[in-house]
């Protein structure tokens, strides 16, 4: 499953997700987004691997945002990242 976006007055982001029947079991975020550092993209995509895939947006944007921890993202959002995480599963 796969979804890409480029958000309002941002950068483009897109979001593979693979899942069995009921949860993700991988997840790629790539995009011409900035995340420094940079190896915080490898938690926030743990952070979504074994969600249920019926999780809200909200969810997930919640995990999104507790993996960052104190990383900085630039040119998206939290929530960008579980709208198009949401648009990739349900497509």
């Amino acid at each position: 499953m796969r979804c890409e976006e480029k958000v309002p007055n941002g950068k483009l982001v897109c979001v593979e997700v693979d899942a069995d029947s009921e949860k993700t079991t991988k997840v790629r975020i790539t995009g011409d987004f900035f995340l420094h550092p940079e190896d915080a993209l490898d938690k926030v995509e743990a952070s979504l691997t074994g969600i249920p895939l019926s999780a809200c947006e909200s969810e997930l944007a919640s995990r999104i945002k507790g993996s960052l921890g104190g990383a900085q993202l630039i040119g998206a959002t939290a929530e960008d990242f579980a709208r198009i995480f949401k648009k990739a599963v349900t497509s």
